[in-house]
């Protein structure tokens, strides 16, 4: 790690003499963090009330050293509000470098009486002024930096060099005098460098380090869902390694005051969810949260619900009424955000994420969406259409395609947006570079418009060839073939040695092309073909009975194929004996099976 460190440390530094001379556009535009265009539309980069924001504010106020007394050392009218923009940057060498950071803050106010052309150049030359600053700064100066950064750029911190370069340089400088205080900014700061493999790998080895002892009974509840938020947002997961954070996150979902703020136990539930931490505790946490939120009329947003929803939905919980209560209420919400809205884009309650999010529990719930009169299914299609149209999925393909897949599992056959997806350019283009990703999915959802749908055969021709997306006797690959299957399959071998069933043969097949659930093709003596479907763990619903939502899609299409079916719940079979009695039931008297 300190070999990261040093690299990530020293490198920016030999950039900072560029900026000795004075600053001209033409030099900005080729080498500066931002361009121009990043902030010509918008009007401001604040998140003033949303939860980043409180914890920035829970961060610089009770994390923060205040040991520097001196208000500033410098005239502001100097600096702002009319600046000389290429004398910039040789004016602020001149400034120490807590006076640098209190500057930034300055910079606010200034966005708001100049031209995006000028401020971006301010920021440009700030920026890099910062990074020539970091290999001689203490953690002081350098938190100081970053909180006015984050004043300045919430949205884009994370963008700039100086904080590239001045992560790796405050953990080093943190091994040398270790505090409360100071671990919980870095873990803040190091939370914002999301989808980066750097500030994933920063903060995996500085938690690895020090989790364990600063992870104690005095770190208040807020501390730790920053704790919690910061590692759900670098994609770690710290349940399998640290027993002390498993035992804290259930800790604090179990006790959760239903009176406090709805968001915070959200964002400890994604941190369970990304964690893979399945627990009945938290289970009966969110039946009890979600009843008392929905009764109570509190504000727990469509995001917010959706995110509870698919907890429920990564432990496959039949439970019909609360599942309901997630399905109307998540709906309201969504119907509410439209309404007040009128499909505005770039809403922040209605993301594209978190429609797939709300789909994606319906579909693996097995929930028939088009049973609950409250949900407008036209309405949702529209605001997906306007969301693609204007531009909210180009650069998430996957998301636009696993909510079209899920609509699909909950039997809402789109042809609309199924032509949208592979209409768009710009969308298949990002498809083809998101190709190892994706390809299971989007040919998943080729295979069921194909079966389902056959007027997309001509749109389908430019994509692949269509015509073996359904094929009954298709051979299951040796990876699919469940222990469960097996079983089965042994089973049904004995019972043809013994004659007790009149079986010619039996072979595991796919008959749905890229829908990986195998079954067990049964061929019968007297001519007829049974395809057999195994209901496991892996495959049903908490009841032990209930199929999930590929499973349910795979028999919608035998039977409009018209297969001979039969479903084997092994789930209720213990014994040998029982299962040879349920598969003669199946196959020696069809017509009582009820699939």
């Amino acid at each position: 790690m300190l070999r990261l460190i040093r690299f990530l440390g020293c490198s920016p530094g030999t950039n900072a003499l560029k900026w000795t001379q004075p600053v001209h556009t033409s030099l900005v535009a080729r080498l500066g963090t931002f361009q121009p265009r990043e902030f010509q539309y918008e009007t401001s980069d604040g998140e003033s009330g949303t939860l980043m924001h409180r914890f920035s504010r829970h961060v610089s106020l009770t994390k923060r050293d205040f040991t520097d007394k001196t208000k500033y050392g410098f005239r502001v009218s100097n600096f702002y509000p009319l600046p000389d923009v290429n004398n910039y940057g040789q004016q602020i060498r001149e400034l120490a470098t807590v006076d640098i950071a209190k500057l930034i803050t300055f910079t606010t106010d200034f966005r708001s009486k100049t031209d995006f052309r000028s401020y971006t150049e301010i920021v440009n030359t700030l920026d890099e002024e910062c990074v020539r600053r970091v290999p001689g700064a203490t953690v002081y100066e350098l938190l100081e930096m970053l909180h006015c950064f984050m004043y300045l750029l919430p949205n884009k911190i994370a963008q700039l060099k100086a904080y590239q370069a001045a992560m790796p340089k405050l953990i080093e400088l943190f091994a040398g005098a270790e505090n409360e205080r100071d671990f919980l900014s870095i873990v803040f700061f190091l939370g914002l460098w999301k989808r980066n493999q750097t500030g994933m790998v920063l903060m995996k080895e500085f938690l690895q380090q020090y989790l364990d002892r600063y992870l104690t009974a005095d770190l208040s509840r807020m501390d730790f869902v920053i704790l919690a938020n910061a590692t759900y947002k670098t994609s770690l997961r710290l349940a399998d390694e640290s027993q002390p954070f498993k035992t804290r996150l259930i800790s604090e979902i179990v006790g959760f005051d239903n009176a406090d703020d709805p968001a915070l136990l959200v964002t400890l539930i994604k941190c369970a969810r990304m964690n893979r931490l399945s627990s009945g505790e938290i289970i009966d946490k969110i039946r009890t949260f979600t009843e008392s939120n929905l009764s109570n009329h509190k504000q727990l947003d469509f995001r917010g619900l959706s995110h509870l929803f698919a907890y429920m939905a990564d432990n496959r919980v039949k439970d019909d009424a609360l599942i309901g209560q997630f399905v109307e209420g998540c709906w309201t919400r969504f119907e509410q955000e439209v309404r007040m809205k009128g499909f505005e884009t770039r809403s922040q309650s209605c993301r594209p994420k978190d429609i797939a999010t709300y789909v994606w529990s319906c579909a693996t719930l097995g929930v028939p969406m088009q049973s609950f009169t409250e949900v407008n299914l036209n309405m949702l299609e529209k605001a997906i259409r306007l969301k693609v149209e204007a531009g909210e999925y180009r650069y998430a393909p996957d998301v636009l395609v696993d909510t079209i897949l899920s609509l699909w599992i909950c039997d809402r056959k789109s042809i609309g947006l199924f032509r949208l997806l592979f209409k768009d350019r710009a969308l298949v283009q990002n498809l083809r570079k998101e190709r190892a990703k994706l390809e299971s999915r989007k040919d998943l959802l080729l295979s069921c418009a194909e079966i389902d749908l056959p007027e997309a055969w001509e749109l389908m021709k430019a994509i692949r060839k269509p015509g073996d997306a359904f094929a009954l006797e298709r051979r299951a690959p040796d990876f699919l073939i469940r222990p469960a299957l097996k079983k089965v399959a042994e089973c049904l071998s004995l019972l043809k040695e013994q004659k007790q069933l009149p079986i010619a043969s039996i072979s595991f097949n796919l008959p749905v092309k890229h829908l990986n659930i195998a079954g067990v093709l049964v061929q019968m003596c007297t001519g007829g073909v049974r395809n057999l479907d195994v209901l496991d763990d892996k495959h049903c619903l908490s009841d032990h009975e209930s199929p999930v939502g590929l499973m349910k899609l795979k028999s919608r299409m035998l039977a409009d194929k018209s297969v001979d079916r039969g479903m084997v719940n092994v789930c209720k079979i213990n014994t040998p004996e029982e299962l040879a009695t349920e598969l003669k039931r199946i196959l020696v008297v069809p017509d009582e099976q009820n699939t």
